[in-house]
């Protein structure tokens, strides 16, 4: 039996036109999508702030914009365990589709048994992934993500992810793509995370501009200017080990055949 993926959209109330304009996008390729309301951090008080920052994170205390991309993401978990599906689609609302994206999205017979998370997106950088495909669909095949693979403007999650990102994040500390896929992340570190190889989605800004520069009309108030903190001497040397330890795997997998490194491509 051949089960359809839900499909959620976080849309403030304030950007209704570019919820019409996705729409469009999303219809064009045949595909409905559920609105699911995001929260606006500027609206937050410092109390309602405060309940969610749990501390400094590697960059800093969050912005207010980033608290509430980041609960905007829990609606959208939210919203797919009270739907009941077994896998749904996130995205956020600067999204562009690419080709034959209703064979993909319509439905999750494509996706691995064990999958947590599927980045469906791409930010044009170099990752890691495993040599050997664990699937295919309409052109496009699926790997093993082994390295990090910022931004979270479109990925799948299962159900059963759903509810554990939902118990861990009661409060936070980084950005919402830092806990999904950084591979300093706990989340990074302990879940099944796939990559579609070409991805199927990529933010409106990538495609635009010199591709590094964030749109500010699309972007997270504040984060561009952030700067990363300086950590306590044993924590960045965990940290150097984390990354370098990663790093030096990846290179003797691929050594070995069983991982190579690429950009992935939109398509």
């Amino acid at each position: 039996m051949v089960e359809q993926m839900q499909l959620y959209v976080m849309n403030l109330r304030r950007a209704e036109n570019r919820m019409l304009l996705l729409r469009e996008r999303f219809g064009a390729a045949g595909l409905e999508v559920t609105r699911v309301e995001g929260v606006d951090g500027r609206l937050l008080d410092q109390s309602e702030l405060d309940r969610h920052i749990s501390g400094e994170g590697r960059w800093g205390r969050l912005t207010p914009g980033e608290v509430g991309c980041f609960l905007s993401h829990r609606a959208c978990w939210r919203a797919l365990l009270e739907d009941g599906g077994r896998f749904g689609a996130v995205f956020e609302d600067d999204v562009l589709l690419g080709e034959n994206a209703g064979a993909v999205l319509g439905d999750t017979a494509w996706i691995p048994e064990d999958a947590d998370i599927v980045k469906i997106e791409t930010t044009a950088s170099r990752v890691f992934l495993d040599s050997e495909a664990r699937g295919a669909v309409d052109g496009r095949a699926l790997y093993r993500l082994r390295s990090s693979h910022y931004c979270a403007a479109g990925y799948i999650v299962s159900r059963d992810c759903a509810q554990r990102l939902l118990a861990q994040s009661e409060a936070f500390c980084e950005a919402l793509d830092d806990f999904l896929f950084s591979g300093l992340s706990p989340v990074f570190k302990s879940s099944r995370i796939y990559q579609l190889s070409p991805a199927i989605c990529v933010q409106q800004w990538e495609t635009t501009g010199d591709g590094r520069t964030h749109d500010p009309h699309t972007s997270i108030e504040g984060r561009d200017d952030k700067v990363k903190r300086r950590l306590p001497t044993g924590e960045r040397l965990r940290e150097i080990w984390g990354k370098e330890s990663r790093t030096l795997t990846n290179k003797l997998m691929a050594l070995a055949g069983k991982r190579r490194r690429q950009v992935v491509e939109f398509r």
